[in-house]
């Protein structure tokens, strides 16, 4: 793994701020920000109120609004560890997809709108084992149609939910990687060494265990798709 980034943050307002570009011209710009207004009460009190900006030379392509924390059902040796007891479905934030013809961890290609981010488990089927070096996933759920899988609370209805008003018929998802360590800036751009053309947003997913906070650190696949 290797970032592209330099050690300090440059200041671009008071409440802003962008980091250098790295290797595919990606740009990273954080900025304290309100979650969108279209989204859900529960959805929006769950959000932290500053956004994860991603550009290129086309323009925006991401906004990302990460969620205050997860509930881990327990800290474990490691982030993978950590990362498999919470629960799927739990809520990872919200996303808009700007125009621009972005491609999800499937290839397939993103319809532009706002998006709830949850957790999402790759089923261990024949159709979908050895696709990916893990099976974690942020699942992109239309926001108008978020409160349907709160209603269902079931993941396969979530896919079926997710995958409704789309021409794949596969819900779009993103790839989630946890981290060997905590070590290294969080946020921050970086990509993959070695064969799959994989680019990063790393992050320290918040989580509770009880009254205990914990970090779980992960890569989310910005760009980049699985063995398909």
């Amino acid at each position: 793994m290797k970032t592209f980034l330099k050690r300090s943050f440059l200041m671009i307002l008071v409440s802003a701020f962008a980091l250098p570009a790295y290797a595919n011209d990606t740009e990273l710009k954080i900025e304290d920000k309100e979650p969108p207004a279209e989204l859900s009460d529960d959805v929006k009190g769950g959000l932290e109120h500053k956004s994860y900006q991603l550009s290129n030379g086309d323009g925006l392509f991401f906004e990302i609004w990460l969620t205050k924390e997860v509930i881990v059902g327990e800290e474990k040796d490691t982030p993978k560890e950590t990362l498999d007891t919470v629960e799927s479905i739990s809520l990872l934030g919200a996303m808009i997809v700007h125009e621009g013809g972005r491609f999800d961890f499937r290839d397939d290609e993103m319809d532009p709108g706002l998006y709830v981010l949850r957790l999402s488990l790759q089923p261990q089927d024949g159709n979908h084992m050895g696709t990916a070096p893990f099976d974690t996933f942020a699942i992109l759920v239309p926001h108008e149609m978020d409160h349907m899988v709160l209603e269902m609370m079931d993941h396969d209805e979530m896919v079926d939910i997710a995958s409704e008003p789309t021409a794949a018929e596969h819900p779009p998802i993103l790839g989630i990687q946890p981290m060997e360590s905590a070590e290294g800036e969080f946020p921050a751009l970086a990509e993959n060494e070695e064969e799959e053309e994989w680019f990063f947003l790393n992050l320290q997913l918040p989580g509770k265990q009880g009254d205990k906070e914990v970090k779980i650190p992960i890569h989310l696949i910005i760009e980049g798709i699985g063995d398909i």
